[in-house]
């Protein structure tokens, strides 16, 4: 019981730092969930013009399994960012303050970007509540991929230039976005 009044204490931290209150106010409000009704109304309509009106799981089912993946995704979240503001020294998000420090403990030993694993089970988990097969099955993976050619293409640059090759060894090191190592599996490729 103490360490569930611990984590949740840690987790409330987390959230009420300026760093990710400022995030939300600059980048989550005003796009990202917007962005989210947005892509969910495309794909209840795809779903009806591509004849999957039937969805992924029964109700109640599905809500029961978007709340898993809504919980999961947050504490995902929650976890990456609380070690990007404590142990970075910054915030997750360049519009709030970007880290001071390189963190490649905690998650980041795992992954350079756990917090997209986070954003990816929030998300699907709107699309399970939806119960939208498009969502899930066609518009979630593009919009992963979307994602992780970003991260490649503008973050990274930014990192090897801010960090040079205390970052490009992490690179070596830890994969783009799975975190194979958690489960024992030698990553496919070096560096994604």
């Amino acid at each position: 019981m103490a360490n569930l009044v611990q984590m949740a204490t840690g987790a409330v931290r987390v959230v009420f730092t300026p760093q990710i209150l400022l995030m939300v106010t600059k980048v989550y409000i005003p796009f990202l969930f917007p962005l989210t009704f947005l892509i969910s109304m495309l794909a209840l309509w795809l779903d009806r013009a591509l004849g999957f009106g039937g969805g992924l799981l029964p109700a109640p089912a599905n809500y029961v399994v978007a709340g898993g993946l809504m919980a999961a995704g947050l504490a995902f979240v929650g976890v990456t960012y609380a070690e990007l503001v404590f142990e970075g020294k910054g915030s997750p998000s360049p519009t709030a303050g970007r880290t001071l420090r390189l963190v490649r403990s905690g998650i980041y030993a795992y992954s350079r970007n756990p917090s997209v694993i986070g954003k990816l089970l929030g998300f699907l988990a709107v699309g399970v509540a939806l119960n939208s097969f498009t969502f899930v099955v066609i518009l979630a993976p593009l919009l992963l991929a979307g994602s992780l050619v970003e991260k490649v293409v503008r973050q990274e640059p930014q990192l090897i230039e801010i960090f040079g090759e205390e970052y490009e060894a992490y690179r070596r090191e830890v994969p783009l976005f799975f975190p194979w190592r958690l489960f024992g599996i030698k990553p496919p490729f070096s560096s994604l």
